[in-house]
């Protein structure tokens, strides 16, 4: 479940939550961390053919194991990519500790997961296309998370700056979400009151604004964000979308 916040997603740092030592602030980075990456995780088991309640359990127990047995801090040894800890993580957890924590439901009683977010099931394809597979599943969800979450970090800097209102009618033009639908270039000219040039011009403004955005989310996600790292995340980010 991507999250509607507009927050910076400042938690969701590699290095932070690596580092998180005080149990409280560890807590509130897996809890960020749930929020996002939620979907990903339940789709990637749902696909793998679990039903919808052991698909919930599972997802809740593998994102209290993260926090109950501090794995970020030894993430850095196994991988430096967000994405693939966690999936490889979610892997090692099923064949090691699924038994033991389905066996207490939802955690032991720690819940991370809101109701909202366990309603997920209602718009869930569970088969999917022909030629997605579970690990497809997961790497499109992760890029969706990251997309979504510069969309929103750049809607927080637009609304700071006073242009929140031109923002919404222009984000559906930046990068189309599945399932939204964009206006006409004229549609979008006629409603903020601009010429035809004017709105070429913000939009290639904002479109270059967004590039800069998902460049530092990508980066969060890495434990060692360099340049050429956080290009090769950025073309795993488009074959996820491209892929057949």
């Amino acid at each position: 479940m991507i999250s509607q916040s507009d927050a910076q997603f400042p938690l969701t740092r590699w290095s932070l939550i690596a580092g998180a030592r005080d149990p409280i602030k560890r807590r509130a980075a897996v809890e960020e961390l749930c929020t996002l990456y939620w979907r990903p995780i339940y789709g990637f088991l749902r696909r793998r053919g679990l039903p919808p309640a052991d698909a919930q359990d599972a997802t809740q127990g593998f994102f209290v194991s993260l926090l109950d047995e501090d794995l970020f801090a030894k993430a850095a040894e196994d991988t430096g990519r967000m994405r693939s800890f966690l999936l490889g993580a979610l892997q090692r957890w099923q064949r090691g500790e699924w038994r033991k924590a389905m066996a207490e439901k939802r955690g032991g009683g720690k819940e991370l997961l809101s109701l909202d977010m366990l309603k997920e099931e209602e718009d869930f394809d569970p088969s999917g296309a022909d030629h997605e597979t579970p690990e497809h599943y997961f790497e499109k969800s992760c890029a969706l998370v990251l997309l979504e979450s510069a969309m929103q970090r750049l809607a927080a800097e637009q609304a700071a700056a006073g242009k929140g209102e031109a923002f919404v009618v222009l984000r559906p033009l930046l990068a189309p979400m599945p399932g939204t639908s964009a206006p006409s270039y004229e549609e979008a000219a006629q409603s903020l009151h601009l010429s035809a040039e004017a709105l070429r011009v913000t939009l290639h403004r904002l479109r270059k604004r967004f590039a800069e955005v998902l460049r530092d989310t990508v980066a969060d996600t890495l434990s060692n964000p360099t340049e050429d790292g956080i290009q090769a995340e950025i073309d795993a980010l488009r074959a996820a979308f491209s892929a057949r």
